[in-house]
């Protein structure tokens, strides 16, 4: 019999806790299924005095073990420095909670408990960590199986970060001259389409003999390629105004080795989400953010003509159907303005003219 058991009678049913922690024990099932064991292993692990649970967060087998062999694994310098970074975040979580539980006990049960308390955004980012986990496990020939590979991601209903519409980019403007930190800011974001990780890093080494600012995306590790200093591409012509506002606004920063330093230190990646997000509050944008404007960029891309391997080479796509939706929704808006209501107007007027000839 396993020790340390609380047992409370409620109705017709018995609640079962572990004593020490105070830990909800699995119902429906008897103490000595595999899942109840395992259950209550986990709670023991919380109870372990700290330098008996670092002596077992030590061994091999256990799931602290698994975390460090995880962050030595071969594969883990492929991954990209963000998605590196958050399992780092999850899979030291992991090892604080459990680390000195056998993993070969861990099971779907356990794991689907760990996540319900989570949500559903972190949850799904949790649930990578605990498979880079078992993966690691396996590899190690300490399990025979992986048990995460049953449990299912939570389902998010979202598009995303909302985008900012021309509109939008006027009012910003307006309220925030050249000169400004805020603007500065904003318009690097904003010409480049770049996450906040990868322009808190830009700088005018990236821009190449041909005048166009190259870097590496740290989400995806693809290549992201914006004209800075070269001609535009034809559908882009329009843009060359707004192209010298954005050079004239990051002048105000100038002496950096980053295009947005802040005094002489190079910007976070919160602090530079945070002033443009804040400036667009100022400015009266509700629910405008830093992120917003990379889909501004890619949409008016689309929207202005430009072909889909534009938007992949901008944006630093890796596929087609990763800039499928923006071509999408600029095709179904060109169905009823641009050059499909220049075609109609013009069928309309021919219509006419035939009609008052015939008459």
């Amino acid at each position: 019999m396993l020790r340390g058991i609380r047992r409370q009678k409620r109705g017709d049913r018995i609640v079962r806790y572990h004593r020490a922690t105070g830990i909800r024990l699995p119902d429906g099932i008897p103490e000595t299924h595999p899942d109840f064991v395992t259950a209550w292993a986990l709670a023991e692990a919380h109870a372990t005095t700290l330098p008996q649970k670092q002596r077992l967060m030590g061994q091999a087998g256990t799931i602290a073990h698994a975390v460090q062999r995880m962050k030595s694994a071969p594969t883990w310098s492929s991954v990209s420095n963000d998605h590196r970074r958050r399992l780092t975040r999850h899979g030291d979580q992991i090892a604080q909670a459990y680390g000195a539980v056998k993993i070969a006990l861990v099971t779907r049960r356990n794991i689907e408990d760990d996540l319900s308390r989570l949500t559903p955004d972190v949850a799904n980012a949790r649930l990578k960590a605990w498979r880079w986990l078992f993966k690691q496990a396996l590899a190690d020939q300490v399990i025979k199986g992986d048990p995460s590979q049953g449990v299912k991601k939570r389902v998010i209903k979202t598009d995303g970060f909302l985008a900012w519409t021309l509109e939008d980019v006027r009012t910003f403007r307006a309220r925030w001259e050249i000169g400004t930190a805020t603007r500065a800011c904003f318009e690097l974001i904003c010409w480049t389409g770049a996450r906040t990780n990868d322009a808190v890093r830009l700088t005018p080494a990236m821009i190449g003999a041909d005048g166009v600012l190259s870097f590496r995306q740290s989400k995806t590790g693809g290549m992201a390629h914006v004209p800075w200093a070269c001609t535009l591409p034809e559908w882009a012509e329009s843009w060359a105004d707004e192209r010298e506002g954005v050079m004239l606004a990051l002048q105000c920063l100038a002496g950096g080795f980053t295009f947005i330093e802040a005094n002489g230190r190079v910007r976070s990646i919160k602090g530079l989400g945070n002033i443009v997000n804040d400036g667009a509050r100022t400015a009266g944008l509700i629910n405008k953010t830093a992120h917003g404007l990379r889909k501004y960029r890619l949409t008016s891309i689309a929207e202005a003509g430009g072909t889909p391997h534009a938007i992949m080479a901008w944006g630093g796509h890796s596929t087609l159907e990763e800039v499928a939706h923006y071509t999408r929704a600029a095709e179904m808006k060109r169905l009823i303005s641009g050059t499909e209501q220049k075609r109609t107007s013009v069928s309309r007027s021919i219509s006419a003219v035939s009609s008052r000839i015939n008459d």
